[in-house]
């Protein structure tokens, strides 16, 4: 009886070895199939060409197939949703721009919050710019709010839509002008530069590609450094005026993803964001790549989610 006793402790010993041993290494093999990455938007939009574009990367870095999966619906909250609720194993990520993260929650009730997800990697970013109508008597920042504290109100400016990035954008900047200068909300860039372009609004705040693209005079950039497709755009901070404005975002997960598999993606998505072919897509999509961490990655979600949400209360909920 002894004999068979410890026949049978023995035996469980090495079925727990061996299963342990088969966990480790099916841990230690991430990813073993497909990733699917969950974009909140619909196909054919930037977002998405985006998504592709980081997928190929990804695809390469990660040596599996990653599958982007278009989720659309409520300015991103139902994508941002189904991602919040995917299981988290590492073989589901999201690839987003900033605004259903930042924007969205303080503009309605969201299934998810900041801490619904574990934050990977920024690899996109583009820069806002101050446009103004043409023969405009404004050279510069400070020739506008120059003339803006002596006509409060008078000065018109127009953006794609009320909350949108460039909206806040603008009315972030005003707040540190101190002046006054009215809202003409748009249903996106198209018909908001023909606005401008006719002279129905004084000024546009928009992505610098839509000023490049579409040839539009500038006054300032909202940017860290000046782009070379709008050479003479002061930036704002070099015109006394501390801060910028962009659109960016990057790949976040379901919260709670095992470490190996966080680690994996993450030297993954910065091996994705250096590639020569991602930048030359990105390029072609008026973006840039712009790599963060997942740190500081989430640093600056938390950041720009106060600052916007402020914002959002100031001038859309007083209404």
């Amino acid at each position: 009886m002894l004999i068979k006793i410890l026949r049978g402790a023995l035996t469980l010993a090495v079925a727990g070895l061996a299963l342990t041993a088969f966990s480790s290494a099916h841990a230690g093999d991430y990813p073993d199939h497909p990733v699917t990455a969950l974009v909140p938007f619909p196909a054919g939009g930037s977002t998405d060409l985006m998504a592709r574009a980081i997928a190929r990367e990804l695809t390469d870095a990660l040596d599996t197939n990653v599958v982007v999966d278009n989720r659309s619906g409520g300015a991103g909250t139902v994508g941002m949703a189904a991602l919040a609720r995917a299981r988290a194993d590492g073989y589901t990520i999201g690839v987003v721009p900033a605004a259903p993260l930042v924007n969205q929650p303080h503009m309605r009730r969201t299934p998810y919050t900041l801490d619904s997800f574990d934050y990977i990697c920024q690899f996109f970013e583009s820069p806002q710019a101050l446009a103004v109508k043409p023969n405009s008597p404004f050279h510069s920042l400070d020739e506008m709010v120059t003339y803006a504290k002596s006509h409060p109100g008078e000065l018109t400016y127009g953006s794609p839509g009320p909350g949108s990035l460039p909206n806040l954008a603008m009315e972030q900047f005003l707040e540190k002008a101190g002046v006054q200068v009215t809202h003409v909300p748009f249903a996106g860039d198209g018909p908001g530069v023909t606005a401008l372009m006719g002279g129905h609004v004084d000024m546009y705040m928009t992505m610098s590609n839509v000023v490049s693209d579409r040839e539009l005079q500038a006054i300032g950039l909202f940017s860290d450094a000046t782009l070379d497709s709008l050479p003479g755009v002061k930036t704002a901070a070099s015109q006394g005026y501390d801060m910028t404005a962009s659109w960016w975002g990057g790949i976040v997960t379901p919260k709670g993803i095992p470490d190996s598999a966080k680690a994996r993606l993450v030297k993954a998505c910065e091996q994705a964001s250096g590639t020569d072919r991602l930048a030359k897509v990105l390029e072609r999509l008026g973006t840039q790549p712009s790599y963060l961490g997942g740190a500081d990655f989430r640093d600056k979600v938390d950041q720009v989610s106060a600052i916007n949400g402020r914002l959002i209360e100031k001038v859309l909920k007083k209404k």
